[in-house]
């Protein structure tokens, strides 16, 4: 039988061995780790994820050695395709979270800084170059490139600026213009110099339809265009289609000629009725020369 007190000092080696720290006990700690199977660090307090963490360990290492020309904050930026930089007590980052949660954006395009951090000021100064020196949280960066702050970024998230990344980076379909779609009883995608667009656009006013709040107008030459199409040609079936592209109640209605048939048959009778207030017989009137119809 040994001795009680070398029982102990083993005892207290074993709880003091390395490569076994203590997990954290915080609930959204094990939150966050429960859906991420990937590199984080503890910074300050702060549990940072994914590549962001490997690029803020970079940075600790690297110490007082690193490049003036590489702040800490341009290798964040430089380590992932989307980066959300957020702080504690910050309505709007927890709103842009949440918006970005609901399209499955992952939890590792976050990093929140500590206000409280020595490193701050010089984070903040950093940032300061990009979003000027009076801006507020959260502020994004894409592929790079300075998005903005909160506003902005929502803006361009509900218009479809990033599907093509999100798809790229983490494999999301891309769902724009469904909830577009969904959003409203009757959504006609369009384009600019579509004659059979405007020829349809002139029968709905005829039939009392608001139209300006019916037609979605694409463009081709935006950047996102090619994620539209490629979202539209899924949403329709047709690898190739023609403007105008009409849905109702989300459920696709055809091009012009089909769109016009169906309404002069009175087959949106009682959606114009129930979400217009339109009488059915206003609704059944319209029609038009057809037109050459543009290509997608």
């Amino acid at each position: 039988r040994k001795p009680p007190t070398l029982r102990r000092s083993r005892r207290r080696r074993a709880r003091q061995r390395p490569g076994r720290p203590t997990p954290p006990t915080l609930p959204a700690v094990h939150s966050a780790m429960a859906l991420l199977g990937d590199v984080r660090s503890f910074r300050n307090g702060r549990l940072e994820f994914g590549e962001a963490a490997a690029a803020t360990a970079a940075c600790r290492d690297q110490g007082d050695n690193a490049s003036p020309e590489r702040p800490s904050l341009e290798q964040l930026v430089s380590s992932q395709a989307f980066l959300v930089i957020s702080v504690g007590n910050c309505p709007q980052c927890e709103e842009l979270a949440a918006f970005l949660r609901a399209r499955d954006v992952p939890l590792e395009v976050y990093v929140k800084w500590d206000k409280g951090a020595n490193e701050y000021p010089a984070l903040k100064e950093a940032l300061a170059t990009h979003a000027g020196d009076v801006f507020s949280f959260p502020q994004v960066f894409a592929d790079g490139v300075y998005q903005g702050g909160f506003k902005e970024v929502m803006e361009k998230a509900d218009a479809g600026a990033f599907d093509d990344l999100f798809e790229r980076e983490f494999g999301l379909e891309p769902a724009t213009l469904q909830r577009w779609a969904e959003r409203k009883p009757m959504v006609v995608f369009s384009l600019p110099n579509c004659p059979q667009c405007d020829k349809l656009r002139e029968d709905l006013q005829r039939r009392g339809v608001p139209t300006q709040d019916v037609f979605i107008k694409l463009d081709k030459a935006q950047p996102e265009y090619a994620a539209f199409k490629a979202q539209l040609q899924k949403l329709t079936g047709r690898e190739k289609f023609s403007f105008p592209q009409t849905f109702v109640q989300a459920v696709y209605q055809g091009d012009y000629d089909e769109v016009i048939s169906k309404a002069e048959r009175g087959e949106y009778a009682a959606v114009f009725s129930e979400a217009y207030g339109i009488e059915p017989a206003a609704a059944a009137e319209g029609g038009g020369r057809k037109e050459a119809p543009p290509s997608s």
